[in-house]
């Protein structure tokens, strides 16, 4: 599986870069997992990396915050009919939005944390390293999300977790630590989290930033 950051707080060069996170999930299936704040910031970087955001199979939002969900209108249009994954609490024009509530494997393979305190869900996706857990903002906490993934996949411990952890306290991470054996903190982690993890767990840590690519 190939993971693409079409976009995260961090820029890198020829890159168009904002207060957002966007990555195509590339494996078994193709999907956008959030799609940041502006459709032109994903067209420009998606030209860059040479992908293309047409002929999706889906699309997950983690939450309704305009970080997460700005850039959708655009891919609806790329994209009509397509399905979104989202917690309960709006739409998108063009999109069958799927409201996400419980804990549950929504298809063969990938699993929904369900919508925790109503308001914010992450996914686990199974590849052939194990299990990567990917969260938006995190905001019930990415201990509690990647937990949540955990529990309803049957995995005991994900290989990688990337996204937004909302400036978590140390004792989440170290509790996170404990459950994945990679960590890729993005979005709105801030660095004082990264730093922490870079140094605290320099064998887990994984830097990520707009353009990267990771492969699983």
């Amino acid at each position: 599986m190939r993971l693409t950051i079409l976009n995260d707080n961090v820029p890198s060069k020829g890159f168009l870069n904002d207060w957002g996170w966007s990555i195509l999930v590339e494996g078994k299936y193709r999907f956008l997992f959030d799609a940041d704040t502006r459709g032109e910031v994903l067209i420009h970087n998606s030209k860059v990396l040479g992908v293309s955001l047409k002929n999706l199979d889906f699309a997950v939002l983690s939450h309704w915050h305009y970080d997460h969900y700005g850039g959708f209108p655009l891919i609806a249009k790329l994209n009509p009919g397509l399905t979104l994954y989202a917690p309960p609490g709006g739409r998108i024009e063009g999109l069958r939005v799927v409201e996400i509530r419980s804990a549950d494997e929504i298809i063969d393979g990938i699993w929904t944390s369900g919508a925790l305190d109503g308001f914010e869900h992450a996914i686990g996706v199974e590849t052939t390293s194990g299990l990567v857990v990917i969260v938006g903002c995190s905001h019930p906490g990415v201990d509690r999300l990647t937990k949540a993934i955990l529990e309803v996949s049957g995995y005991e411990k994900a290989h990688l977790v990337i996204g937004g952890f909302h400036y978590p306290s140390r004792r989440t991470l170290n509790k996170l630590a404990r459950m994945t054996e990679f960590i890729a903190p993005a979005h709105c982690s801030g660095d004082d989290a990264k730093a922490y993890v870079r140094k605290g767990y320099s064998e887990k840590f994984v830097e990520v930033r707009t353009g990267s690519v990771l492969k699983v």
